[in-house]
């Protein structure tokens, strides 16, 4: 069977079953119950609640846009990921503390380990240290943290951990755990690890991480912290904060060439909505949260396998050399367009309404707080479409020959499709 018809069968599988999971949720979100405790399928081990649902479609939806891309990787790569992904699908609808951890450091170890097999940059081991020192090191910490914290509940379960809360109760413990969740999204001041990781990674994995491992980070703080989300841990001093150092990493990314770190500093100015949200609705309203992290997961995946297409044809990363590929022909400037709107947030992205819904929602607290909110959203959007403008202003001729670029093209309209649809269904 040649790869051309498995392209395409593969395709066919990948849109049928995404329909048949739409259709699953529209029968579900009928019935269902947006509380941690009341979820569909409860037991003393997983929980399949709200947060789960939306976690469960990010994480499912990347790896069967990667499907496509199955037959460019090595066997090693396959593996990786799904097992990456499998261990993340568990950790989204866990609410057993150690194996909540276990599972949430398998997703990450499996794309460390992914890195330093596969990638095929020289810097690939200093960034696989950068990982491990800001990321695996702090498992210790955390595993610790758990086990004082579920000793001193009396139980393994999250879901019987806030009963008879007094707040007094290793709130110290709580706020280093939750350290430990902001170092893995990352938040400032800890954000220093993931552009560098991101630069010397492959792009499978680069789509994984900013994909759903990011998330897993904000899911934490909900399912451990709760109680802490508004009053120490999110506050609104500190989130203005990280607002004013989003702005700056904005900044960052026009200056950069390379476009996987302009990428990286563009997602991770991006991630810090959904603390935002946290901060501003508190762990009642947590599921916007999510919506939003699904749709930032999206946007950042179908950018990175825009790029990694380009880097295939090109033989570069370089925005000055990528813009004679991507200016090329007419689709591939709309495909561009296409994929840097989400990225830029915009309308009818899940993202565009998240971000409209929190600042409406945010009119309670100081003004300076909504000032340097607008402030932030006017840079996300500008940054995306000053791209957007430099690379369709002039077109040069170089052509896109060749079957094995349709499952690029596949993996990315299938995305970019899901992106802009999804307000529609949530």
């Amino acid at each position: 069977m040649s790869f051309s018809k498995f392209d395409w069968y593969t395709g066919g599988i990948v849109y049928v079953f995404s329909l048949f999971v739409l259709l699953i949720w529209g029968v579900v979100s009928s019935f269902w119950d947006y509380s941690l405790v009341g979820g569909l399928v409860s037991s003393s081990y997983f929980c399949f609640d709200s947060i789960s649902l939306y976690l469960v479609l990010l994480s499912v939806f990347l790896w069967m846009s990667l499907l496509f891309l199955f037959n460019v990787v090595s066997l090693s790569s396959k593996l990786l990921i799904t097992l990456s992904v499998v261990c993340s699908l568990v950790s989204y609808c866990c609410v057993h503390s150690l194996v909540f951890w276990a599972f949430y450091e398998m997703s990450i170890l499996s794309l460390l380990l992914l890195l330093i097999l596969e990638s095929p940059y020289s810097e690939r081991y200093v960034a696989s240290w950068y990982l491990l020192g800001y990321v695996v090191l702090t498992s210790l910490p955390m595993l610790l943290c758990i086990f004082y914290l579920s000793l001193n509940w009396g139980s393994f379960n999250l879901r019987f951990w806030f009963d008879n809360y007094e707040g007094c109760v290793s709130s110290g413990v709580f706020a280093v755990l939750a350290v430990m969740f902001i170092t893995k999204v990352p938040l400032p001041p800890f954000h220093v690890w993931l552009p560098i990781v991101h630069a010397e990674a492959s792009s499978i994995v680069s789509v994984c991480l900013s994909g759903y491992i990011m998330k897993l980070g904000i899911l934490g703080i909900c399912r451990f912290c709760s109680h802490f989300l508004s009053g120490l841990i999110l506050s609104n001093f500190y989130m203005v904060v990280a607002l004013l150092l989003a702005v700056l990493f904005f900044f960052s990314a026009t200056r950069e060439l390379d476009g996987k770190r302009w990428l990286a500093f563009l997602s991770l100015s991006h991630i810090i909505i959904a603390a935002v949200c946290l901060c501003v609705v508190g762990f009642e309203g947590s599921s916007l949260a999510f919506i939003f992290s699904l749709g930032h997961g999206l946007s950042a995946g179908v950018t990175f396998i825009f790029l990694w297409l380009a880097y295939e044809v090109s033989g570069s990363r370089n925005w000055n050399i990528l813009k004679y590929c991507l200016s090329s022909s007419l689709f591939m400037r709309c495909l561009a367009a296409s994929c840097l709107c989400t990225a830029a947030s915009l309308p009818p992205t899940v993202q565009f309404f998240s971000e409209v819904f929190i600042l409406s929602e945010a009119g309670v607290l100081s003004s300076f707080f909504i000032c340097a909110f607008y402030f932030y959203l006017f840079c996300s959007g500008l940054v995306p479409l000053f791209l957007i403008g430099s690379l369709l202003s002039r077109h040069y001729s170089i052509s896109f020959a060749g079957g094995s670029v349709w499952c690029y093209f596949s993996s990315i309209l299938f995305l970019v499709v899901w992106s802009f649809i999804w307000f529609i269904v949530i």
